[in-house]
């Protein structure tokens, strides 16, 4: 017998470019404060991890309904593939709830989606994503990130360079 793993799928909303990005400037902020001024600017945003027998127009429907504001946000289903490198100058940096963490604002998008006429998803996590330009040396973000945007004792955090 096979069995098949529910899917995963992974929603990033952020704000449009157009629109100011207080969120994004205060971290940007924290990381200069640490000693961090190779990084010139910083985009904030949300990632979902839903794990939900979805299909994908139910997670477009998702993340269009319930995940973005479709006035100040723009939203994108993330590939599961490997990240594209471009050698330094553009960095995603996430910040994850460890799994031993209760994330509540999981859980009630978890329930939303529920009411909204969709199937329960098994589990839902709530990230911050944050895209950060500058030419920044790989370990001296991640020590900047985990002294100013993450915890060690509830966050998990991912870098990567990035393709902006």
């Amino acid at each position: 017998m096979i069995t098949r793993s529910t899917p995963v799928y992974r929603v990033e909303v952020r704000l449009r470019p157009e629109f100011a990005d207080a969120e994004g400037q205060a971290a940007l902020a924290l990381l200069h404060g640490c000693g961090l001024y190779a990084a010139r600017e910083l985009r904030s945003g949300k990632v979902y991890e839903i794990r939900a027998t979805f299909n994908m127009s139910q997670v477009q429907q998702a993340a269009r309904e319930l995940l973005c504001d479709g006035v100040t946000q723009e939203w994108k289903v993330l590939n599961p593939g490997p990240p594209h490198f471009n050698g330094m100058s553009h960095w995603r940096v996430e910040v994850w709830p460890k799994p031993s963490v209760t994330d509540p604002a999981g859980e009630t998008v978890r329930t939303a989606l529920s009411e909204n006429g969709l199937p329960q998803p098994e589990w839902v996590r709530v990230g911050s994503v944050y895209h950060i330009t500058g030419k920044c040396h790989r370990n001296q973000l991640e020590r900047a990130v985990w002294r100013s945007l993450a915890n060690p004792l509830i966050h998990r955090v991912s870098v990567t360079e990035a393709h902006q």
